[in-house]
């Protein structure tokens, strides 16, 4: 079983807005960047389709986006004619050490099947990262398969009473889009950051404030993202 069939889903993922639930995984990264980031040169880890990319660039980062899928990678350069994107293998970048300034990565980690990897991948994002650079991650939360949610259907008898490294099923609302997520903890995130050798400096869950122009269900009182700020000390 896939966790994200991207060769069959490359264009419906390519569609997806940054609206709805997906917004407040988006919505107060500009303010996070301003207080921890320093410099322009960024990566996007993961980038998909290209939106976390262009979102990026329009904040004004020299961006290049990475991603495991050619599928994906080749709708981002449909889409971003002038981008910058780069197929990769899982956890093996093509950049020098410490070339980026800030590193961003969304809706990522979650993908990844065991915190070994995720360690490994994390170790390698730290060597392509300058001294006291910045990287950002948005997964989802340990809440996150629980709630109702604007974006996705969660309520799966699978999602209950669920144990690190199982797999979590998702729907996209209004798309035929399936996920398999693998449910990683707060506990399991921190302690692979700390094996790999980043400093956690800020961890914040982004909730609903209610004036968005958005119909919200769960995410006014529940945050379906855990956002984690770390630092390449």
């Amino acid at each position: 079983m896939k966790t994200h069939d991207y060769e069959k889903f490359a264009k419906a993922y390519a569609g997806l807005k940054i609206k709805d639930t997906f917004y407040l995984a988006y919505r107060d990264i500009p303010q996070l960047i301003k207080k921890y980031v320093k410099g322009k040169k960024a990566l996007d880890y993961g980038c998909g389709a290209g939106r976390s990319t262009r979102f990026l660039k329009k904040l004004g980062f020299d961006t290049i986006g990475v991603d495991i899928s050619k599928a994906m990678i080749k709708e981002a350069k449909s889409m971003d004619k002038k981008g910058k994107y780069c197929f990769i293998k899982s956890g093996e970048l093509p950049f020098k050490n410490n070339y980026f300034d800030f590193i961003f990565s969304s809706i990522v980690f979650l993908e990844i099947p065991s915190r070994e990897q995720i360690v490994d991948i994390l170790k390698e994002l730290k060597r392509v990262l300058k001294k006291y650079g910045t990287i950002i991650i948005v997964t989802s939360s340990e809440e996150g398969y629980t709630g109702q949610w604007t974006s996705f259907i969660c309520n799966f008898p699978q999602n209950k009473n669920l144990k690190s490294g199982d797999k979590a099923k998702v729907m996209i609302r209004n798309s035929k889009i399936t996920l398999y997520d693998y449910y990683w903890t707060n506990r399991d995130y921190k302690d692979c950051f700390k094996k790999s050798g980043l400093k956690l400096i800020s961890t914040h869950k982004p909730l609903a404030k209610g004036k968005e122009p958005f119909k919200w269900h769960s995410e006014r009182k529940i945050s379906h993202w855990t956002i984690y700020t770390l630092k390449n000390h």
